[in-house]
């Protein structure tokens, strides 16, 4: 397979036509949005595509039957320095499954993923139910939690102490604040529940929540997702959302949001 330059990496969009928000880590990638490599097959008709990000999401689209094409992706897998100490190789048909089967991804996992498309009716729908069972309290945090929206001083706390793994997806927390979305609860100084983006491109904006255990059950996620929905909006960004098929939580939060499941995808998971 060979590396495209950046100039390039647009030629690839039609082999992501029916999988794009199954894949906003590689639209954020095509877009310069953020770091990534794209690697389609040789010749020059471009039948085959392999993207990778910084933050360790990967895929592949097009044509499955390239043996060599394959191979190369099966190599590049296989190569430990290649990778963080996190990947997730995503496969978005049978056929696809099938061929990575036949061969050996070092260190992974075969997960189930679930993926989900946005419903804006749903959504207006739930979030008026929702204000109407919260009252005024359903959009602010009440003491003794504070909400913060995204500045840089919160990026660069959240990047460096709560989840480094922002620092792979964000080159820098200007950049996060640049082209992201982030709400954010803190309690006493410290951080509590957040919602984020890891990736967005191609018009969408792929959403991220966690709580800290000791919060969860209290509603602060669902707040923070409202705020992130209604942020996405007004930029003309379509939320996006995605998460382990055998994660009830995040699958239930998608729902109340205004989600609906279209399908299921194996993913190739490796976390040290």
């Amino acid at each position: 397979m060979r590396k495209l330059v950046p100039d390039e990496y647009s030629t690839v969009l039609p082999l992501l036509g029916t999988i794009r928000n199954q894949a906003v880590y590689a639209l954020s990638v095509i877009d310069g949005t953020q770091q990534g490599s794209v690697f389609v097959n040789e010749g020059n008709r471009i039948t085959s595509a392999f993207i990778t990000s910084s933050g360790g999401f990967y895929g592949v689209a097009g044509d499955e039957t390239n043996d060599a094409f394959v191979q190369d992706v099966i190599q590049y897998m296989n190569d430990e320095s290649n990778h963080p100490d996190f990947f997730a190789l995503g496969v978005y048909t049978q056929a696809w499954e099938n061929r990575m089967d036949a061969y050996s991804i070092q260190h992974s996992q075969k997960i189930s993923r679930t993926y989900y498309r946005f419903n804006q009716g749903r959504f207006i729908k739930s979030y008026e139910e929702f204000v109407q069972s919260y009252g005024n309290s359903a959009i602010t945090p009440q003491k003794p939690f504070e909400y913060y929206p995204l500045d840089l001083d919160i990026a660069t706390k959240y990047r460096e102490h709560f989840y480094p793994y922002y620092k792979l997806v964000w080159s820098s927390a200007e950049k996060f604040c640049a082209h992201g979305i982030g709400h954010f609860i803190m309690k006493d100084g410290e951080l509590i529940s957040v919602c984020t983006s890891p990736y967005v491109g191609g018009g969408y904006a792929e959403i991220d929540i966690i709580t800290v255990e000791e919060f969860q059950r209290q509603g602060l996620a669902s707040k923070l997702g409202v705020l992130f929905i209604q942020d996405c909006l007004s930029q003309n960004l379509i939320p996006n959302w995605s998460c382990h098929t055998d994660n009830g939580a995040s699958n239930e939060l998608a729902q109340k949001l205004g989600f609906e499941k279209i399908g299921e995808h194996s993913m190739y998971w490796y976390h040290a």
